[in-house]
């Protein structure tokens, strides 16, 4: 019966593609194994609709039509779009360029994803990198989120990445500046702030143009925005050393992907830790975050000769040197809710809420200040500790979420999860405000975003509630 019913599965197949009516576009994990060569697989899943432009105008069709051996590490849409690269743009490019963009995302024979352990070599010579980290792979510092799908020959993985690289850190800014449609999400202030910085005591043009390698952790238009420069003129005209050491603490040397960064801390260019993390969302693709901001998403890994480009949509705020609970425990305004940590603590030893607030795990803290839990009925720090464990830790459950989460990484009436596993809302757009799921009105928070060396801390003057 299975010999059967997979004959049919490939018969059916075999009728779509050769224009028969009524059959329905299939997506290319439908595809019974070995069905189809590459080609067939990009041509009818819409996923892939740029980059069969691309394969098109490469005249590569050819070569993934065959039943020869490649591995395909195939780029979907959302790969194009969020490195810059349209469809227009695609249908513009030079050949040359385009031949050699298909290329880097091909590799000569068939090869398990999975047991890639070194750099190998693509059709345009690039050498490419396949790493594991947890249960996910990635190439490149992408995602492979469908990988090994077999095909006549060899296999295809679908991919959130575009592999290519431009000669330098600053050629990138430029063409991502140019193909990028979304002008808060452009670089005309970085480009502007570069030039204004290199006049200064150092020549980031110069570091961006030459042969050492750097990371740069690309503040948009909006983060410039956001951080007081409300025009290109702006930024043309502050001093010089001030630009110059906001980009110092956006940059590192080396060449660092997105999945060289763990929960380990590292230093960037003066010499101040970045706190790292890493998540994964409702999709399943994984999400990075520096001092809590998210990148590496859109406008993320976009590769040059001497470093790599990440996207960010603020400035990192600068961290202090102590742990969460440290910063806690030193705040006049906080003595009744570090009382709360030190008493729920005691409720369950699976959440020694002091244990978490003073390890390297990370968490995002909304620290409910005294007059908060005053008006919630707790008098004094007595009332704390007179009240149930149990009913404190319920309380903390709900004010801690897992990672470092800066409000900028959620989207206007976007939700985080807590400890307790309740959803809290995170507004926006008239200030940074939280919401707990019977909470009558959005709480602002009074300090926000404080990054510590084990999390982020944010204090608030009303208790969430569940």
């Amino acid at each position: 019966m299975k010999k059967i019913t997979t004959k049919i599965s490939i018969a059916i197949v075999l009728l779509c593609l050769i224009g028969l009516a009524g059959c329905k576009k299939l997506a290319s994990y439908d595809y019974p194994p070995d069905s189809a060569t590459p080609y067939v697989l990009i041509t009818n899943d819409n996923n892939f609709s740029i980059f069969k432009i691309a394969v098109d105008r490469a005249g590569l069709a050819g070569l993934l039509s065959s039943n020869d051996a490649y591995t395909v590490f195939a780029p979907n849409n959302t790969a194009f779009t969020n490195a810059g690269y349209p469809q227009t743009l695609i249908q513009t490019l030079p050949l040359a360029e385009v031949i050699t963009l298909v290329k880097n995302h091909i590799i000569a024979g068939k090869l398990d994803a999975t047991t890639i352990t070194a750099p190998k070599a693509t059709l345009s010579g690039r050498q490419i990198s396949v790493q594991k980290i947890g249960t996910t792979y990635y190439v490149e510092g992408g995602d492979i989120l469908n990988k090994n799908l077999k095909t006549t020959g060899g296999y295809l993985n679908t991919i959130n990445r575009l592999i290519y690289s431009r000669p330098t850190i600053l050629d990138v800014i430029t063409a991502y500046t140019a193909n990028f449609t979304v002008a808060a999400q452009q670089y005309t202030y970085l480009q502007a702030a570069i030039t204004r910085a290199s006049t200064g005591s150092t020549n980031f043009t110069a570091l961006f143009t030459g042969t050492e390698p750097y990371t740069l952790f690309a503040p948009n238009n909006d983060a410039f925005i956001t951080a007081g420069y409300a025009t290109v003129a702006a930024v043309t005209a502050a001093a010089p050393d001030v630009l110059g050491n906001l980009l110092k603490y956006q940059m590192m040397q080396g060449t660092k992907l997105t999945s060289a960064f763990d929960s380990v801390a590292v230093k960037a260019y003066n010499g101040t830790n970045i706190y790292f993390d890493i998540a994964k969302n409702s999709a399943n693709i994984t999400s990075w975050y520096a001092n809590g901001v998210l990148f590496g998403n859109a406008g993320g890994n976009l590769t040059a000769n001497n470093g790599v480009v990440h996207a960010v949509g603020r400035f990192f705020p600068t961290p202090i040197t102590t742990t969460t609970l440290d910063r806690i425990n030193a705040d006049a305004t906080l003595t009744m809710f570090a009382a709360l940590i030190q008493r729920a603590s005691t409720a369950d030893p699976k959440y020694n809420f002091t244990s978490f607030l003073s390890s390297t795990s990370s968490f995002t803290v909304y620290a409910v200040n005294n007059t908060g839990l005053i008006a919630a009925g707790y008098a004094n720090v007595a009332a704390i500790n007179a009240e149930s464990p149990e009913k404190l830790a319920a309380i903390l459950k709900l004010h801690i979420v897992p990672k470092r989460i800066n409000n900028i990484s959620v989207a206007e009436g976007g939700t985080v999860t807590s400890l307790s596993g309740t959803t809290l809302t995170i507004n926006t757009t008239s200030g940074y405000k939280v919401k707990g799921p019977s909470n009558p009105a959005a709480i602002a928070v009074a300090t926000g975003n404080v990054v510590t060396t084990n999390g982020i801390l944010n204090i608030i003057g009303t208790l969430l509630t569940p």
